[in-house]
């Protein structure tokens, strides 16, 4: 499957170029027939090698290596692959190393390389020597190197952390490695001074490259052509400078400073900018003989229809700023389980972790969201006792209309061959089950339906939309999460109950902003609502965590089962361990993906230094 992907985006890059002599590069490169200096004589090797360079793009959203999604890493989900030999459950059992860790899915090599490559790309490109179709295409191309190197950086910065700067003049290293520098653009021929820089100054490289594009100005707010959606554009750019100063100013790699302002600021201005130029959360539902009626209907769609546009002159998908690589899966049914005809697994299904955080549609919490459960082991919830809509033996009525949008539990009816209703009591066919070999079978009671579209059958496969990898919501809820921290309180509640409004849920009480603890765990709560099942949590877990503490809630999680006899009111709830011994993953170390095993072999012996990262060998 991988390999499809990366086909598609060389495709994408040649039909970028559109130009014969860019397949006859992409062959040369392929038999060693072009030599280097071929590329910097020719305008179309030259536009062909910058596009190249954006097939390091990731091409599937949300999965870790093994085909499963990140968030099976986090307390929001289980895998259901124990048999099937699945990472997670090598992580889970603590069966994991430096070089067996799944977080990373080999962006580090990928990333590496594509920065390389943009280094030599800016060296030739502003040389006068180097041809190219017009001077238009030269500055467009030098905008599109510089803020996809910021973003290729900021991949690796989410799970290296800060690694080195890079030598942006071109020079071929003589062992095949990147040309890394210390101190740019200060030359050095050998390895020996390399060192890691500090978080600060790795983020503010990758903020200097995203202005460096966007002091052009040809690169335009959006994409503007269906087939260009890779391309680099100044909301990206903006979107990157935000989402890296929300990173440093997080507890992993803040060093004991304070960045929420700048953060906060930051953050502001990119909204605004945004805002002018037409990006909005999507909020109308255009088919809703699909999605319904519903108040979540236009929500669930966004996250389910692939045919809506984000990249085009009319886009009918106003919320996303970036969304390139292929589907998020093919859903002729990986998704239910349950033994149905034609399915062959059901993959990871969300916790009871997950189910608690979702509010009544009165706007309050079912758990005290300061102290949720009165033991480690999650089987004694504190219920909230503002709370007077959440009925614990029918805990799936009136609750926030997201929660069906994302989990199928107990009742929920589908279609596949023909209408169902999920039954995961112990004679159900969708029961929920402990033993390894049962791949087709939750290990929590429920299953994931939130990328899926609510027709999907035997007869009607369809894959899901692609990565989102940036967009509205999300910056949103950063910028309420900057606005917090530093002080701006009723700006954080507003921003939270823009997101909550789209789905008709209560506005946050006026009086949490006189109250930041309180409000911080309303904001926490909502942005593990509004993003879950995406790669936020697993990313969140760890970024508000010190550098020496272990990640929070993971280590012991939990499910349901349900007694059930004909009448579905009557159904009776217990909630169950997943399984007694601990889960692993939650170890400090952890919170960074370890560095490649040759890699820091090999600078140990250039530099005498060890660059593994916190707590791997």
């Amino acid at each position: 499957m991988k390999h499809k992907y990366i086909i598609a985006l060389v495709t994408l890059a040649l039909a970028l170029c559109s130009c014969q002599k860019v397949s006859d590069w992409m062959t040369k490169q392929d038999t060693g027939d072009l030599t280097f200096e071929e590329v910097w004589v020719d305008e179309n090797y030259v536009e062909g090698w910058l596009n190249y360079c954006f097939t390091g793009i990731p091409g599937v959203g949300w999965w870790c290596s093994g085909g499963e999604p990140l968030w099976c890493l986090t307390d929001e989900g289980w895998s259901s692959l124990d048999a099937a030999g699945a990472t997670s459950h090598s992580v889970y059992d603590g069966n994991f190393s430096s070089a067996g860790w799944p977080g990373g899915r080999n962006r580090y090599a990928v990333s590496q390389y594509f920065i390389r490559n943009i280094n030599i790309f800016l060296h030739y490109i502003v040389l006068d020597t180097t041809p190219v179709q017009n001077e238009d295409s030269r500055r467009r191309m030098i905008a599109d190197a510089y803020v996809l190197r910021a973003y290729y950086m900021f991949e690796l910065f989410k799970e290296y952390g800060p690694l080195y700067l890079y030598n942006d003049d071109g020079v071929e290293p003589e062992d095949g490695h990147p040309e890394y520098l210390r101190f740019i653009p200060e030359r050095t021929d050998s390895y020996a001074n390399l060192r890691r820089v500090p978080a600060e100054d790795y983020i503010r490289w990758i903020i200097a490259d995203c202005d460096r594009g966007l002091a052009i100005p040809d690169m335009p707010w959006r994409a503007e052509l269906a087939n260009e959606a890779a391309r680099m554009t100044r909301a990206l750019a903006w979107t990157i400078k935000s989402t890296a100063l929300l990173w440093l100013a997080s507890p992993l790699f803040n060093d004991g400073k304070d960045y929420w302002e700048e953060a906060y600021q930051m953050h502001k201005t990119t909204l605004e900018l945004l805002r002018e130029h037409g990006f909005a959360l999507y909020s109308k539902c255009s088919n809703p003989s699909v999605y319904g009626t519903g108040p979540a209907n236009a929500w669930r769609q966004y996250h389910a229809d692939r045919n809506l546009a984000w990249a085009g002159p009319s886009p009918s998908d106003t919320e996303t700023i970036f969304a390139f690589g292929g589907s998020s899966g093919n859903y002729a049914g990986n998704w239910v389980g349950s033994r149905h005809t034609g399915i062959g697994y059901c993959g990871t299904c969300p916790t009871q972790e997950m189910v608690d955080c979702y509010e009544t549609i009165d706007g309050v919490p079912v758990l005290d969201l300061a102290n949720p459960y009165a033991d480690e082991y999650h089987l004694q919830p504190n219920f909230n006792p503002d709370n007077r809509l959440y009925d614990d033996q029918h805990p799936y009525d009136n609750r926030d209309p997201r929660f069906e949008q994302c989990i199928m539990h107990h009742g929920t009816p589908y279609t596949w061959d023909k209408d169902y209703n999920v039954d995961i009591s112990a004679d159900g066919r969708n029961y929920r089950s402990t033993l390894p070999t049962d791949l087709t079978q939750t290990r929590t009671g429920y299953y994931f339906c939130k990328t899926i579209p609510p027709n999907i059958a035997i007869n009607n496969a369809d894959t899901g939309p692609g990565m989102r990898q940036y967009k509205m919501s999300e910056l949103i809820l950063n910028f309420a999460e900057c606005a917090l921290e530093a002080g701006h309180l009723e700006e954080a509640r507003e921003a939270v109950n823009e997101i909550r409004e789209r789905v008709e849920m209560p506005p946050l009480p006026a009086s949490l902003a006189s109250d930041k603890e309180a409000l911080r765990l309303r904001l926490y709560n909502e942005r593990r609502v509004e993003l879950a099942f995406e790669e936020t949590r697993y990313y969140d877990l760890r970024r508000r965590c010190r550098p020496e503490e272990e990640i929070p809630g993971i280590k012991y999680l939990t499910g349901v089962d349900a007694v059930y006899a004909g009448d579905w009111s009557a159904a009776t709830f217990t909630r169950v361990q997943i399984r007694e011994e601990e889960r692993h993953g939650f170890e400090a170390k952890c919170k960074l993906t370890p560095l490649p095993k040759g890699e820091v072999s090999n600078l140990k012996v250039k530099t005498g230094v060890d660059f593994q990262n916190y707590g791997w060998e």
